[in-house]
């Protein structure tokens, strides 16, 4: 276990990862995919929580920092071409993520 800044401990772990699940601060989620993506093993995959975020994302305009931060990152994921995706409407969103 470790205790403290998730940006500033991910950095100093010396480890692949197979899976990495994101349920933080969602104006970070960006940051913290950016980190882990480089670490992530071949066939590791990346889980992404709450990517719907109250279904607050779907609505025109979007409103709030949290939904417009997760809206931000489901469209940098998106565009990413080094991985591919797929979402979950379980709930409140899950997105898989795995690199190409």
């Amino acid at each position: 276990m470790h205790i403290g800044e998730a940006k500033e401990i991910i950095p100093t772990l010396p480890h692949k990862w197979d899976l990495v699940f994101i349920d933080a601060d969602k104006t970070s989620y960006i940051d913290y995919y950016e980190l882990v993506l480089p670490v992530l093993s071949e066939k590791g995959v990346i889980i992404a929580d709450n990517v719907l975020f109250h279904g607050q994302v779907l609505e025109q305009p979007i409103k709030g920092k949290n939904a417009l931060a997760i809206d931000a990152f489901n469209k940098h994921v998106s565009n990413d071409p080094r991985v591919e995706q797929v979402m979950l409407t379980v709930r409140d969103g899950l997105l898989l993520i795995k690199k190409k």
